[in-house]
């Protein structure tokens, strides 16, 4: 009989395979789950070498694994010495003075770099402009990413370096801001307006370093497996690389499976060809199609109530969109596709009916990211097409809190917003994620929190939750921040669940979250986190 490296017994071990917890024991040889047996088995597969822990009424669980994330962007997002952090801002003038502060003390800096601000949770809500920036008088350019990442307010210096002028015309899917006197506001929307700034703004050479904080962090939270989705948010070309050099350390404590863009199907196969272990690896590509709603560039059927004639944009075109998609299943790459807005849903769905009609039946683990709003005859469509939704529960939680949808859409439409009871009761699948670094925290429990209860993570409201019908049960999502993440990565034959021959990514909590009240799952911890098999994060007591 072989014998466990490690045996975690307790009696509240959920597997992901089934719907409840169930008591026995967890055991653990090299990287790879033994076996999970009764109490009463466990001895025979003990020696002087097994250490044994016990949980008690402890969750036992599959490690969390993050379905929709930016690693690198996140981690130099996070790093204090290249990032002003600015989520926390109620004013214009607020940032300015986090701006003025980080550049005294960052002299060196080529560039003044922040993200988080976000304009609808200000005190007094407004779009900001680059004449309270150039008030500063600074020597350098600034350049500061919203909160969603799908905007950026910048200065006259920043504008100036790019080579914006106020007659430069508008790039497809993005858009250049103006005032009322038709001069350049400081903001630019959307990836295609931003990039040639982001670009040079966002190639970082201790991009190394934040990643191990970043991982460290990662360890804490019991995030054993992501998906790194296009774009990067970086312009180094070296993230690959540094990837492996992570891994052939052995400080890869978190798999990621890289999605590349849909548009460069030729270097996806090459970077596939390259990097295929378990640690790290391609899986498929990602694109995004439509912008966000708060900025008007979401995609939708019926007009903004608050910008009427405006329906949003995308950036292909149906016809290039159905060529890449079927590009990509043919090569046998599944896709995930950015949608925000119910028309670039459809959009979606249409390019994946396409596809069906020209090879036959989907086999691919394709999916829709973050459907922020999906009208019910594209749910329905979901299981025929075999296409589930990678979506971001914290996001839905933040907009409701904010107030940012209301006046675009209107209470009507953001009562059918993020409705994942329907598209789980349409027999379709939800993945879990976080959209780092596009979100108030990364921590998977209160991704959990906010799916079951719809409410804020921070203060537990309102009470009953915003829109509680389409709330989930916590089985649901706990599979959805595992099973069904690794599922959405094609990697459910090693990862999601706690079964013989899977690999051994486990976490412990501080508490049962089934014995508890809904309302206190928020505030849960992990106490253990196995990666590949070692014990990489105990917590302090």
């Amino acid at each position: 009989m072989e014998k466990a490296d490690f045996v975690l017994k307790g009696s509240a071990i959920f597997t992901g395979a089934g719907d409840k917890p169930i008591s026995g024991c967890v055991l653990i040889k090299g990287n790879r789950i033994l076996k999970i047996v009764p109490l009463d088995r466990m001895t025979g597969y003990i020696d002087e070498k097994t250490t044994v822990i016990n949980c008690g009424d402890h969750l036992i669980m599959p490690g969390f694994n993050d379905s929709h994330m930016h690693i690198s962007l996140g981690s130099v997002q996070n790093d204090p010495d290249f990032c002003i952090q600015m989520m926390n801002c109620k004013s214009e003038e607020e940032c300015v003075q986090m701006v003025k502060s980080f550049a005294d003390s960052h002299p060196d800096n080529p560039w003044i770099y922040g993200t988080g601000w976000y304009a609808e949770v200000w005190d007094n809500p407004h779009t900001p402009s680059k004449e309270s920036l150039d008030a500063l008088n600074l020597d350098r350019p600034v350049c500061l990413n919203s909160f969603d990442l799908h905007s950026v307010w910048c200065n006259s210096i920043a504008l100036d370096k790019i080579g914006i002028k106020k007659d430069t015309p508008n790039p497809q899917g993005g858009i250049y801001g103006h005032d009322e006197q038709g001069e350049l506001n400081g903001i630019l929307y959307e990836p295609p307006a931003t990039k040639a700034m982001m670009d040079e703004v966002l190639n970082v050479p201790t991009l190394k370093q934040s990643l191990l904080k970043c991982l460290k962090h990662f360890r804490e939270l019991g995030i054993t497996s992501v998906a790194d989705v296009y774009p990067s948010g970086l312009t180094n070309d070296n993230i690959p690389e540094i990837f492996d050099e992570l891994e052939q350390s052995g400080e890869l404590t978190t798999r990621i499976t890289s999605f590349p863009s849909l548009t460069d199907i030729a270097g996806a196969k090459e970077l596939k060809r390259k990097y295929h272990t378990n640690k790290h690896r391609v899986a498929g590509l990602k694109q995004v199609l439509d912008g966000v709603v708060e900025a008007h560039t979401a995609f939708l059927s019926k007009e903004y109530d608050n910008d009427p004639g405006k329906f949003g944009d995308t950036s292909l075109t149906q016809d290039e969109l159905n060529k890449y998609v079927l590009a990509a299943q043919k090569e046998g790459f599944p896709v995930k596709i950015h949608t925000i807005g119910d028309q670039a849903s459809t959009m979606a769905l249409n390019a994946y009916e396409y596809a069906k009609s020209k090879i036959g039946k989907l086999t691919l683990h394709n999916s829709l990211e973050h459907i922020d709003m999906i009208r019910q005859d594209d749910i329905d469509r979901l299981k025929s097409l075999n296409v589930m939704c990678a979506v971001q529960p914290q996001h839905c939680i933040g907009d409701y809190m904010s107030g940012g949808y209301l006046p675009c859409i209107g209470k009507e439409r953001l009562s059918h917003t993020w409705p994942y009871r329907e598209i789980l009761d349409a027999g379709s699948h939800l993945a879990f994620g976080s959209d780092f670094p596009a979100v108030y925290s990364v921590n998977p429990i209160w991704t959990i929190y906010a799916a079951v209860t719809r409410c804020e993570p921070n203060e537990g409201k309102p009470d009953g939750g915003y829109f509680p019908e389409h709330a989930i049960t916590l089985t649901e999502a706990l599979q959805a921040h595992t099973k069904w993440s690794a599922y959405a990565e094609s990697f459910e034959n090693e990862l999601g669940t706690l079964e013989p021959g899977k690999l051994a990514d486990v976490i412990v909590l501080d508490r049962n979250l089934f014995d508890i009240d809904p309302q206190e799952i928020r505030f849960a911890k992990v106490n253990l986190t196995f990666s590949d098999g070692k014990l990489v994060y105990k917590r302090d007591k």
